[in-house]
């Protein structure tokens, strides 16, 4: 038997009961809600349905981590995660934005407020490419030594696996799409961060930082991501 389309928003808590507000002002806004109790076990958060959710409000139990989120990451990587946590400092929000989630919102929070930070993350997800979408959006990329396959999350160098962030991937992923063009920040915040992002640009530069590091280390060949004055960076393509 097939199996049912996307639920639309899936929220996910270990009670039910508690998350009855947020439940009916989502259908009071039109979207679909399924509901699921909170599991360690990515497997049993996801629903059986054909399509992956449009989006997934995850309620997690203290004290929270970024593995799980790294865990969904790596089985639905383009699934839209908005976290509700009781309480977060700014190092523990920063940790779960790099591990994936979309979003983290600190409760207790105005209805209001929930419902616009889902809209905002479905508006982003809207423009995102899909994998469908054309010749553009293939599967794996190439640039120079690099490579990188959207499908199962990795990246090597040479041949040789290197492990990267969920920011650090999409960050890649946004200079590998476009070899050689200088990127300006602005550009690199829209889409990596998204446009309702309110840090600092300097988030840019630690992780081109850390890209560096990770993929800049061919020894006496040429630096791949280059510095461009008064703009941002660019990717260069190693030259024949």
């Amino acid at each position: 038997m097939a199996s049912p389309s996307s639920p639309g928003v899936v929220l996910v808590a270990e009670a039910h009961e508690a998350c009855a507000p947020l439940v009916q002002v989502l259908l009071e806004e039109g979207f679909p809600v399924l509901q699921r109790r909170f599991s360690a076990q990515v497997n049993e958060l996801l629903p059986n349905t054909a399509e992956p959710p449009a989006l997934m409000v995850l309620q997690p139990p203290s004290p929270v981590d970024g593995r799980l989120v790294q865990a969904l990451r790596r089985r639905e990587p383009d699934l839209p995660l908005l976290l509700l946590l009781d309480q977060a400092d700014e190092e523990l929000r920063a940790r779960l934005l790099d591990a994936g989630a979309d979003d983290v919102l600190v409760q207790p929070c105005g209805l209001r407020e929930f419902v616009a930070r889902c809209r905002a993350i479905l508006r982003r997800s809207r423009r995102s490419p899909s994998r469908n979408d054309g010749p553009a959006n293939d599967d794996v990329l190439e640039v120079g030594p690099i490579r990188l396959d959207r499908r199962e999350c990795r990246v090597s160098l040479s041949g040789e696996e290197v492990t990267l962030t969920p920011r650090e991937f999409r960050l890649l992923e946004c200079f590998m799409q476009q070899p050689g063009r200088a990127l300006s920040r602005e550009q690199l915040i829209e889409q990596v961060w998204g446009p309702d992002y309110s840090g600092d640009s300097k988030s840019v530069d630690v992780h081109v930082l850390w890209l560096r590091r990770k993929l800049d280390r061919a020894g006496p060949s040429p630096q791949l991501f280059i510095t461009v004055r008064g703009i941002g960076y660019r990717l260069d393509p190693p030259r024949a």
